[in-house]
């Protein structure tokens, strides 16, 4: 009769432990780099990026879709559904140009449409930071992969005078 109980606790531990790592090493915050820092990070180092992300939070479902087009375009596409209805959309490029990475996001009904280009300027203990300083919000998108399928996105900044950051953990699920 014990036995089942050990192994129902050993379970837990299996699974708690992993998701408490995780949760901290995407939640755990570093100093934004705001000079560029290329070091030799291109595109292909967000290869992990590849395939479709999903988090759920209560009721709201988010996920990423990437795909490689080529070897200096990643494109994607980002949406939320709540109740089955998509309340936001949003198309996505990681784009190598030269030696510079950007981040692009295009949301329809933000910034008339037009996409955004965010400036890879770092990467620091895993993360990849990318900064618009002239954007109302976010300024900085970090994305960062601290375990095989899992994701952690950040948007961050100051909006109406006051700092701001949201958390986005993915899994990957293909």
């Amino acid at each position: 009769m014990a036995g089942w109980k050990t192994r129902i606790i050993e379970m837990k531990k299996t699974i708690l432990v992993p998701f408490i790592l995780f949760i901290h090493s995407c939640s755990n915050p570093n100093q934004i780099v705001e000079e560029p820092v290329s070091k030799g990070i291109t595109l292909k180092h967000l290869g992990w990026l590849v395939g479709t992300w999903k988090s759920v939070k209560g009721e709201e479902i988010s996920y990423e879709i990437w795909k490689k087009e080529n070897d200096t375009l990643y494109t994607g596409n980002g949406f939320v559904i709540v109740k089955e209805d998509t309340v936001f959309s949003e198309k996505l490029q990681f784009l190598q140009r030269g030696s510079d990475l950007f981040y692009i996001p295009s949301v329809k009904d933000q910034n008339n449409g037009e996409p955004v280009e965010f400036k890879f300027m770092g990467f620091n203990e895993g993360e990849f930071n990318f900064v618009n300083k002239d954007h109302d919000f976010p300024q900085h998108i970090i994305y960062k992969n601290p375990q095989p399928d899992f994701l952690c996105a950040r948007i961050e900044g100051t909006k109406n005078g006051k700092f701001m950051k949201v958390d986005f953990n993915f899994l990957k699920v293909k």
